[in-house]
């Protein structure tokens, strides 16, 4: 059985980066959200290049260009998480709501690949 001080040695050494984690829930058909659209990527893309977005995306259901999603914000607090919410595009327009969690980013792996002679990258 585990110890609580072996608990707090693996602990010890992760990352450990506290993030917020937001599930966008539609509440209106994705072809009622398509227009608006392009002014929530434009504000989304905004968010990234402030480094205020982690990574965000929707969640993949066939035939339906917009709907429910999920976004990881880099910012201190709850309160700018929900400032930064009440602006989306589609939020604001009553198309979506959503819920925010606190999450600690312990384990996982990210590998990008460079190639610099053929102006090409991947992510591995």
């Amino acid at each position: 059985m585990a110890s609580a001080q072996e608990t707090a040695s693996l602990l010890a050494r992760m990352i450990r980066k506290s993030l917020w984690v937001v599930v966008s829930t539609a509440e209106v058909p994705s072809a009622q959200m398509e227009p608006h659209a392009p002014e929530h990527l434009h504000y989304m893309n905004d968010l990234e290049t402030r480094g205020l977005v982690w990574a965000s995306g929707p969640f993949v259901v066939p035939g339906e260009l917009v709907g429910d999603g999920l976004t990881i914000f880099n910012v201190p607090e709850e309160t700018d998480v929900h400032r930064l919410m009440k602006e989306e595009p589609l939020t604001k327009r009553g198309m979506r709501t959503y819920t925010v969690r606190r999450w600690e980013l312990r384990e996982g792996r990210m590998a990008i690949d460079l190639y610099l002679s053929q102006s090409k990258f991947g992510l591995g």
